[in-house]
């Protein structure tokens, strides 16, 4: 927990957070109790603030390392109205960040061209700010055959059903375990864009405390370097 307030701190300081009715460090720690688990209506600030706060969270820009070998996976996320959309994930299985997500209503090969387009601008990115080359770049799945598209983009892919495959379903445990005390699904009046904010601090948060993240507006390294296996 102080780990984690320390980070939301950094945070809001790098995109220049500054509450009017609440210490910053009450409203990093209120964020930091919510996303370890605890209800928007429990924490020591009201519920609205600290939701407008952690959705502000999602508009860090930021790029993490990469290797050209990804774990890629999706899985369901509901609505309290019954409906439902896929999350997407990919996750490199060398430096275990995640540095592309995305959410959709349906599984398609179009989505994996999306998916494609966006890691290789992400690929850039991290090139240079880390000043590494990715040589060879492959993509691990299991047998959804929605998957099959890669061969359509002339990308290498493998099906694997364990070991490197689980760093994907390492993330999402995560996204679970923070969606469980929401019964599983998200509020009433919950949208794709409310929901893509949602995940964008999520994941963010989880790329800071596990791989070294580079903020790209503010030229920083934050690199707390949590072991999650």
């Amino acid at each position: 927990m102080p780990v984690l307030t320390q980070v939301i701190l950094i945070l809001m300081e790098y995109i220049n957070l500054k509450p009017r009715f609440h210490s910053v460090e009450n409203v990093a720690l209120a964020l930091a109790c919510y996303l370890c688990g605890l209800s928007s209506w429990r924490t020591t600030i009201p519920h609205s603030t600290l939701l407008y706060y952690y959705r502000r969270l999602s508009y860090v820009r930021y790029a993490v390392p990469l290797s050209g070998k990804y774990a890629i996976d999706e899985t369901k996320v509901k609505l309290i109205k019954g409906e439902y959309y896929y999350v997407w994930i990919v996750r490199d299985v060398k430096t275990k960040a995640i540095p592309f997500f995305m959410l959709t209503s349906v599984r398609s090969g179009i989505h994996i061209l999306v998916v494609l387009v966006n890691m290789r601008g992400i690929e850039e990115i991290a090139r240079r700010v880390f000043r590494t080359r990715i040589d060879k770049v492959v993509y691990l799945h299991d047998g959804a055959t929605v998957y099959n598209a890669f061969s359509w983009f002339n990308i290498e892919h493998k099906r694997v059903t364990f070991n490197e495959r689980d760093y994907a379903e390492q993330g999402f445990r995560t996204l679970k375990h923070r969606i469980a005390p929401m019964d599983f699904h998200f509020p009433w009046n919950t949208n794709k864009h409310t929901i893509m904010r949602w995940l964008s601090t999520l994941f963010l948060i989880f790329n800071i405390l596990y791989v070294p993240t580079y903020l790209l507006d503010k030229g920083m390294i934050i690199n707390v370097n949590i072991t999650n296996e």
